[in-house]
């Protein structure tokens, strides 16, 4: 199995101000491409529920043998119909980018994510803020795929994950080991979705006739945009080193984009 360094593919986004180089936690998002032309893939949503105010710029943070770099992201390329954004970033960031896979993961094969929702601001009595990124590694199983409409305005395929997808953790990616045991992209977190329980496992307390207490157990599930959905936004933006060992699939994917454009 590949080894997976997570802190140097997986990152946290966030807003800065001219004064102070971090105000608060965006989501996450992960590198792809090659060393000298990285792209940042992270959810559209991401950007849009938090726009910039006055002197306020969206950057990210990554961990190198320096220690912690914070580095901007002055331009965003975000897809008209679908819930992806994708910046370029400076090649001289010391990232590893991730790949896709071609292969689905089935019912039954594990999945994991790395994200950033549990990331604390502490302000200080005598000023100034600490900020500890503290990630989460979730494993756990694909529930279903199925193809959703809301609220997308368009149909778009899907899938939700037995582990939930938390606030800040947007935009991450959701991985798994193909049959040749390499460590691929098969989608990325984009919300979280709850179901309720079956109603046995409805709490319920009863005093006399005029009292009821009913606790209702929730079961969170993380909501996956699948990868086959934005690829062909990264192929048409120049992302090179989208698949470790699958050009032809990736030129494939080329002639449906321009098709698609002609189509327009």
């Amino acid at each position: 199995m590949d080894q997976l360094v997570p802190q140097k593919s997986i990152v946290p986004i966030v807003k800065g101000h001219k004064d102070q180089a971090i105000t608060s936690l965006l989501g996450t998002g992960f590198f792809v491409g090659k060393p000298s032309a990285l792209y940042l893939v992270t959810a559209k949503h991401v950007f849009q529920s938090n726009p910039l105010g006055d002197s306020e710029h969206y950057a990210f943070v990554l961990q190198d043998g320096g220690g912690i770099g914070v580095w901007n992201l002055p331009k965003l390329h975000v897809s008209r119909d679908y819930d992806v954004a994708v910046c370029p970033v400076n090649s001289d960031a010391k990232a590893a980018p991730l790949q896709f896979s071609r292969e689905q993961p089935a019912l039954n094969e594990d999945v994991f994510s790395y994200e950033y929702s549990n990331t604390s601001f502490e302000r200080k009595p005598l000023g100034g803020t600490h900020i500890s990124f503290e990630p989460l590694s979730h494993k756990g199983n694909v529930v279903r795929y199925y193809d959703s409409n809301f609220p997308e305005s368009i149909v778009t395929p899907s899938f939700l994950t037995s582990f939930p997808a938390l606030q800040g953790a947007s935009g991450a990616p959701v991985m798994f080991g193909t049959t040749k045991k390499k460590i691929r992209v098969t989608g990325i977190l984009v919300a979280n979705q709850e179901r309720h329980l079956l109603p046995a496992q409805i709490v319920r307390i009863e005093e006399g006739p005029e009292f009821t207490e009913e606790t209702r157990y929730f079961l969170p599930y993380g909501k996956a945009m699948h990868s086959k959905v934005f690829l062909p936004f990264l192929v048409q933006l120049g992302v090179e080193n989208l698949y470790g060992d699958s050009a032809g699939f990736v030129e494939r994917i080329k002639v449906r984009l321009q098709s698609f454009i002609h189509r327009l």
